[in-house]
């Protein structure tokens, strides 16, 4: 389980790198899917770093999963995930929109 865990990680870590450098722009959820005129509603690069950073963020979870007691571990991570999720929908809903539109 454990090779398990930080192989997931490393490839959050990869993943995230990939969004920095703008290779995955088709994965970001609802941002493939919509139409260009709402696309050009949101600033790319941020919308790429708030994902990007909801990946590190994950595998450093993870990471940190493997450090603690199991059980307690499992509770705090799972919250530690919901409300990451929240913040990254929240940020991508206001800070990657462009003003004026």
């Amino acid at each position: 389980m454990i090779w398990w865990l930080i192989f997931l990680a490393v490839i959050l870590v990869l993943v995230g790198i990939a969004y920095l450098r703008g290779k995955c722009d088709g994965f970001i959820a609802g941002y493939n899917t919509s139409s260009p005129e709402k696309q050009k509603k949101y600033d790319i690069k941020r919308l790429r770093l708030i994902v990007a950073c909801f990946h590190f963020a994950l595998a450093v979870l993870f990471f940190l999963y493997l450090m603690k007691n199991a059980d307690l571990a499992a509770t705090i991570h799972l919250s530690c995930v919901a409300i990451l999720s929240v913040v990254a929908i929240v940020l991508a809903n206001t800070w990657a929109k462009k003003r004026g539109n």
